[in-house]
């Protein structure tokens, strides 16, 4: 192989680290962004003890099919997140 293939199979090789760390890096910061959202929420819906607005109402807390039987579970303890109920 001539000095000169030499040179530019070397400078190949950088590119394509150089490339490679690029591409991983987005790969890492895309991969956060879910993290990074969930981080800065504050409160879940699920835990909240307020009424449901209309549209909880209409598509569910987990956008299911909707239920009528909506509401405060009285037998969930929120601060504790356990289900006293029958057990």
């Amino acid at each position: 192989m001539s000095n000169r293939a030499g040179r530019h199979a070397a400078a190949m090789a950088q590119r394509n680290k150089t490339t490679g760390l690029i591409v991983g890096g987005c790969v890492v910061m895309v991969a956060l962004v879910p993290v990074a959202i969930r981080q800065l929420q504050t409160d879940r819906m699920i835990d909240s003890d307020d009424p449901l607005t209309g549209s909880q109402v209409q598509r569910g807390p987990f956008l299911n099919t909707g239920s009528k039987d909506v509401g405060r579970d009285p037998e969930w303890d929120l601060k504790q997140g356990k289900y006293m109920g029958k057990q």
